[in-house]
């Protein structure tokens, strides 16, 4: 696995997704160091001279792909002070330090997997779901909350994904209700399960997926940590083995 590396990065684009939720696209100073999918990075919005200490920052998954070592991927949602201030002061052109990569999130295709994201959570996954191929024998399954059907980021590529590949599939849980969103999930070649509130495990095992619980599958959680909590003990409670529910507490 690669050493962390300090790189320089541009910022290229910054996608408002509304609710105060953002993609931002980096062009890095060099080639980014190999990495997994899953893997995170720390970003700091301070300048930095590489001869003193590394300034404050935050981590974030890697929501790029590791094929492209020209380019850097992530998303962020306001909550404290930091994520305020990157929401004032990013703009395409502003110079910005990562450093990279970290963390030991990473799917095991060994066994099947469920993925379950929450909000912005869903950058944990988005580099492993687009090298899913139609060869792809390990069966996988999102499940993916937001708060309204245009917070589900990447949308595109997990439709295409889901219409591709045989063995993945998705639940999206939204808090609101949605009739456009509803349309456009019942005309996709193969038509998500789409629930209106929180993701909840009860919801998932209440016929909508009654293979979520095989001793082999494997639960990846990634999302608010309230949400980590509850769904690792709703799970636990449920049967589900503490070795096979992974999280990765992004915030």
């Amino acid at each position: 696995m690669s050493m962390p590396r300090k790189i320089r990065c541009i910022v290229e684009a910054i996608t408002d997704h509304g609710g105060r939720v953002y993609t931002l696209d980096l062009k890095p100073e060099g080639l980014v160091p190999s990495f997994r999918p899953g893997q995170f990075l720390h970003l700091t919005v301070d300048a930095y001279d590489p001869s003193g200490f590394w300034p404050e920052s935050r981590v974030f998954s890697i929501a790029s792909s590791p094929r492209n070592r020209k380019h850097l991927r992530l998303c962020y949602s306001v909550k404290g002070l930091y994520t305020t201030r990157m929401e004032q002061v990013l703009a395409p052109g502003r110079e910005v330090w990562v450093k990279l990569p970290y963390g030991d999130f990473v799917i095991d295709d060994s066994s099947d997997a469920i993925l379950v994201a929450g909000g912005t959570g869903i950058s944990a996954f988005t580099a492993f779901i687009e090298a899913l191929t139609p060869a792809t024998t390990q069966k996988v399954t999102l499940v993916y909350g937001a708060r309204t059907p245009a917070l589900f980021l990447f949308s595109e590529m997990l439709l295409a994904q889901l219409a591709a590949v045989p063995g993945f599939r998705g639940v999206f849980f939204t808090e609101t209700a949605d009739v456009m969103f509803a349309q456009q999930m019942a005309a996709h070649p193969k038509v998500p399960t789409c629930l209106t509130g929180r993701i909840s495990v009860a919801a998932l095992l209440q016929g909508l997926t009654s293979d979520l619980c095989c001793p082999s599958s494997v639960f990846y959680l990634s999302g608010p940590p309230v949400m980590l909590k509850t769904l690792g003990g709703d799970l636990q409670s449920r049967g589900v083995l503490a070795e096979n529910i992974r999280t990765d507490a992004w915030e």
